[in-house]
């Protein structure tokens, strides 16, 4: 999955879940069952992903004499951020003084259900801990929320700015 996902050079890939029953150090195991999240930031591309890990995964499986079953659990529109307001929060945070990084996270969060009704970006903020997220590890230092606090300031300070994408 990883190597397929870095290939597209912005597709993400995602092992989450991983569970073995009854597991052993030196048994091949019997059954296990694992979660696969991939991301695009188009619905094409995520779908040639997808196309591309479950071949693999058949051929895998075919390979060693095993059977596999799949459970759909969620699938959703990409929900690309509008060049518009990706614009808007780039020029905030290089009136920080910031340097610029453009992360394709394929995130869907709160944005994969705006898009349906208006134009939405993100700003991330940089993470401790090695960047751990949705984890009890995750934290982020007072310096760095005041960093995306004055990012925030300055882009609604913008708000009557025309922009072009």
């Amino acid at each position: 999955m990883e190597q397929r996902a870095s290939s597209d050079g912005d597709s993400v890939a995602t092992i989450g879940q991983l569970t073995v029953p009854n597991g052993s150090i030196n048994v091949v195991p019997g059954r296990c069952q694992f979660s696969l999240d991939m991301r695009a930031p188009t619905d094409a591309q995520r779908d040639a992903l997808v196309a591309d890990v479950l071949a693999q995964l058949d051929a895998i499986c075919q390979r060693r004499g095993v059977r596999h079953q799949i459970e759909k659990t969620l699938s959703v529109a990409a929900a690309p951020s509008h060049p518009e307001w990706q614009a808007r929060w780039e020029r905030a945070v290089e009136a920080l003084g910031l340097p610029l990084l453009r992360l394709p996270s394929g995130a869907g969060h709160d944005a994969m259900k705006l898009h349906e009704v208006m134009p939405q970006a993100m700003l991330f903020v940089r993470g401790e801990n090695s960047g751990i997220s949705h984890n009890p590890l995750e934290s982020v230092s007072c310096d760095d929320l005041q960093l995306a606090i004055d990012a925030f300031s300055h882009l609604l300070d913008q708000l009557d700015t025309p922009t072009s994408p």
